[in-house]
């Protein structure tokens, strides 16, 4: 259906002169304010599709095709796709909504399972406390009736008082990890607590899973300047590193997603799923760098192992922090 633009050539938004359909200046179409309600539903219909158009532009190349966004980002073709920045912020609040419910959802797996244990290892004691009160019941009334026609005082049993089981050698086998003696104490006892406590140590894993997200998130510029000086020969800017950057972690936290939703549905191989999830993640990462900086295939290769050691020695870093944050917090 036709549009009806106004005839003044005025923009609304900004008092830009108009000289065609769009202002030049905000980019605002010049449409009447008046119209019939049809009109309004197709324009807005329009809009929508238009965005919907521009998202599939942007995702199908994002997993088909490394490095193409990269590159038409910077062949200036913009128009056609999301904002680099606006995608990684939509895809990523949507990876950690995900993976935040995955982990409240195990957390409460965890403390089930707990209260479960529990509440056998509670009737277990009671009935063995019963057994005892049962055998002192009977030995006392013996001990009475045999005091009656011997006279002597009554023999009493006691009830044998439940004994745990020896914790000492299982405290004893548990691997230290770091060395305790350089650690203040309140660290000591923090650490000791879930090293010993099977609920307390999964608990402490699995909140600290949940923080993995975070550090993806500080570390993206990082990865980017890690990228810059791996490829100190080239002549792209920082910026040009950090788009590819922030196109990578999109695709990583969007195919993330997909594994969760995986893991979901198909719980009994959830181990392939994250092994194969995990390979095309490497695949996908050096196809990228291959597309985007050109080099050969084992020069390729050799600055991948390059830039997976220096962010992988970032990770720790970071997760050693998150690792001490976590046992300060719990």
């Amino acid at each position: 259906m036709k549009k009806h633009y106004r005839s003044d050539n005025s923009c609304l938004n900004c008092s830009t002169t108009v000289s065609d359909k769009f202002c030049p200046s905000c980019g605002q179409e010049n449409l009447e304010l008046h119209e019939d309600f049809l009109h309004l539903v197709l324009h807005s219909v329009g809009h929508y599709f238009h965005f919907e158009s521009k998202f599939f532009n942007s995702i199908v190349p994002l997993f088909t095709k490394p490095g193409y966004l990269t590159k038409e980002y910077f062949a200036g073709k913009r128009a056609s796709h999301l904002n680099p920045i606006s995608m990684y912020i939509s895809i990523s609040i949507l990876f950690f909504f995900l993976f935040t419910a995955n982990s409240n959802s195990n957390k409460k797996d965890i403390l089930e399972e707990n209260a479960t244990q529990e509440n056998t290892a509670v009737n277990t004691a009671a009935d063995k406390q019963s057994g005892a009160d049962t055998y002192t019941i009977l030995n006392n009334a013996k001990a009475v009736s045999d005091s009656a026609s011997t006279r002597n005082d009554a023999i009493v049993y006691t009830a044998p008082t439940a004994t745990e089981p020896d914790t000492a050698d299982k405290k004893g086998t548990t691997l230290s990890l770091v060395d305790e003696d350089s650690l203040p104490q309140s660290l000591k006892d923090k650490l000791k607590k879930v090293m010993d406590d099977d609920l307390s140590g999964q608990l402490f894993l699995n909140k600290l899973v949940s923080h993995f997200p975070k550090i993806m998130f500080i570390l993206l510029p990082l990865f980017a300047l890690i990228l810059k000086l791996v490829h100190i020969r080239s002549k792209k800017y920082y910026a040009e590193h950090l788009i590819y950057s922030i196109h990578v972690h999109s695709f990583l936290f969007l195919f993330g997603s997909i594994l969760i939703i995986l893991q979901w549905i198909l719980p009994f191989i959830s181990g392939w799923i994250m092994f194969i999830g995990f390979i095309i993640m490497l695949w996908y990462i050096y196809r990228s760098m291959r597309n985007i900086y050109r080099s050969s295939r084992w020069l390729t290769v050799y600055k991948f192992f390059m830039l997976a050691f220096a962010y992988g020695c970032l990770m720790l870093l970071s997760g050693s922090i998150v690792v001490l944050a976590t046992l300060y917090t719990m």
